[in-house]
């Protein structure tokens, strides 16, 4: 069985989700078949690899195209070898292409490498580079390349786009559910489609059983926890958060969710606080105890 992640990911621009002016310019690209060193730019699964892939294919052979992901392989070796080895080949296409996934995580001796490399080439090689940070790639590389900026899903797009492939899958998914999954990818459409997959079987798909399944407290009890949490209504607190306790999570995927509910409302002293609550989870100490210092630091300080 194919794979939703696979399954779905668009073939051509038409069909690239969001980020209208990003797919604008390039869609002018692929018209003038001119095309410079490009760094795309944003958040994790906004459609910057499938662009990449969209751009190679149009204008380039499958042999003049070259995709490596650079957390697997980050150091200079890779640069040496097999970048290097494949822009100096022949190509058939008027020019080859190397897409290089998580750019950001080589090393800086690797960037310096790929640096020189971008410009001894350039009349046969275009590099696409993928980063999801931008200020960790090198800026004599920045200065060389279209940045291409992508932004974050909204929550409509993802509603729509969930919505319908849940009907294309004959999967029965109601609003609360996708909202739930919406929630737990954070404007992901990769992860939102990976969740979709682990739900795939379901006779009907409810926010209890998202939560269930992906092992997420339910993100409308944590919102409504912290509503209560800042009205000081502690008496309230402790009946939800009991609650979500006894369905036994993992204290680190609680914390997260505090937080990624709190990064959802802005809320900076709030994301201060939990943060040092989830340093805490994270080297072990993980009692209820301190979920519940949390809740009372937090009202102490309302």
């Amino acid at each position: 069985m194919q794979l939703l992640v696979d399954k779905y990911r668009p073939k051509d621009f038409s069909n690239v989700l969001g980020n209208k002016d990003a797919i604008q310019a390039l869609s002018t690209i692929l018209l003038t078949k001119n095309m410079p060193h490009m760094l795309f730019t944003g958040p994790p699964g906004t459609g910057k690899t499938t662009s990449a892939r969209i751009i190679a294919a149009n204008l380039a052979c499958k042999q003049d195209i070259l995709e490596l992901n650079a957390s697997d392989e980050r150091g200079i070796e890779v640069v040496r070898s097999t970048i290097k080895h494949f822009a100096q080949k022949t190509s058939e296409s008027p020019f080859k292409i190397i897409i290089l996934d998580e750019a950001d995580s080589m090393t800086t001796t690797a960037q310096q490498g790929l640096r020189r490399i971008m410009e001894l080439y350039a009349n046969n090689t275009r590099f696409i580079l993928i980063c999801n940070t931008f200020t960790k790639i090198f800026e004599p590389i920045q200065s060389r390349c279209a940045v291409i900026k992508f932004d974050k899903l909204t929550k409509e797009e993802l509603h729509s786009q969930i919505k319908s492939i849940c009907e294309k899958e004959g999967m029965n998914i109601n609003d609360s559910a996708v909202n739930t999954i919406i929630t737990l990818s954070d404007g992901d459409m990769r992860q939102s489609l990976n969740i979709l997959q682990s739900l795939i079987g379901l006779t009907q798909i409810t926010e209890e059983k998202v939560s269930k399944i992906t092992g997420n407290p339910s993100p409308k009890k944590i919102t409504e926890l912290v509503d209560e949490l800042l009205k000081n209504n502690l008496e309230k607190v402790f009946l939800i958060f009991d609650s979500i306790w006894e369905e036994k999570y993992d204290p680190v995927d609680i914390i997260s969710a505090f937080f990624r509910e709190a990064k959802n409302r802005n809320d900076y002293e709030l994301m201060k606080s939990v943060g040092v609550t989830q340093l805490r989870i994270s080297e072990g100490i993980n009692s209820k105890l301190q979920f519940y210092k949390l809740f009372y630091e937090i009202s102490k300080n309302k």
